[in-house]
């Protein structure tokens, strides 16, 4: 992987130790290098709406981004949101100046499934000369199908997330948050294409990939970036492939999510 990749970044806050050298372990145990990215810090949970805002407006003055807050938001949800948005939108502006052909952007509280390099490789050669702009290693909501079944058989457990949705799915691997696929479709054996990726675990940027998401985006980061790539993958805008199974899942969150960027089903 540390051929494929410019750069490995892991964004954590710069008060999670833990979690950094959790993940930065279960790298480590597999000979790839990582380099921890400090995260925007935008919790302001525990501030009135003023000192809210002031951390909105110094935002948009420090990094160059723009935070259009809509009538009824709650401060205290898109700043942490768009804190996420921002720390992205800096590394892909990063990517660009120096030319970097590909870069992975993981979270801090993942888990690298078992034979990673040596699926990692296979999936990498299926999918030969094809462009994509994003490529997902893991990833959640419309993203691929297989390990996912509309019934019940042996091996699969039901998916926590049938709550959310209009019929119960099993699952076949630990913390998969995929739903069943509706336009996903496979391209390869182990390679499909996301029509609706969901989450922001663990992905790579092609260097195309991260000029067109700058363009997109015009320095807007007002919402989730899982959002914002949702959206222009949806509208044919970008090109956004992932692993299928995924190589790398979310920590369990299906008793709750210790996060600092508001989340909802």
């Amino acid at each position: 992987m540390d051929k494929y990749f410019n750069k490995i970044f892991v964004i954590s806050l710069y008060d999670k130790e833990k979690r950094w050298m959790k993940v930065k372990k279960q790298f480590s145990r597999r000979k790839i290098d990582v380099e921890r990215f400090i995260a925007i810090d935008g919790r302001c949970k525990d501030q009135n709406p003023k000192g809210c805002y002031d951390k909105l407006k110094s935002f948009e003055i420090s990094y160059n981004v723009k935070i259009p807050i809509k009538k009824g938001e709650k401060l205290k949800e898109m700043i942490p949101a768009s804190s996420l948005s921002i720390g992205t939108l800096l590394l892909l502006r990063e990517m660009v100046k120096k030319k970097w052909k590909r870069i992975l952007i993981c979270e801090d509280d993942i888990i690298l499934g078992k034979n990673l390099e040596d699926r990692f490789k296979q999936g990498i050669k299926e999918i030969g000369n094809k462009r994509w702009d994003l490529l997902y290693l893991g990833s959640g909501n419309d993203s691929g199908s297989e390990g996912i079944s509309m019934k019940s058989k042996k091996g699969y457990k039901r998916s926590f997330l049938s709550d959310y949705y209009y019929e119960d799915f099993y699952i076949k691997y630990k913390n998969d948050l995929r739903l069943p696929a509706e336009k996903s479709k496979k391209i390869s054996e182990h390679i499909s294409q996301a029509s609706s990726p969901g989450g922001t675990w663990c992905y790579a940027v092609s260097l195309a990939g991260a000029k067109k998401i700058l363009k997109l985006m015009d320095n807007n980061v007002a919402n989730h970036i899982d959002q914002i790539y949702m959206k222009h993958t949806k509208k044919k805008e970008l090109k956004s492939l992932a692993f299928d199974p995924p190589l790398v899942m979310h920590e369990d969150i299906s008793q709750g999510r210790d996060t600092d960027i508001p989340w909802e089903m």
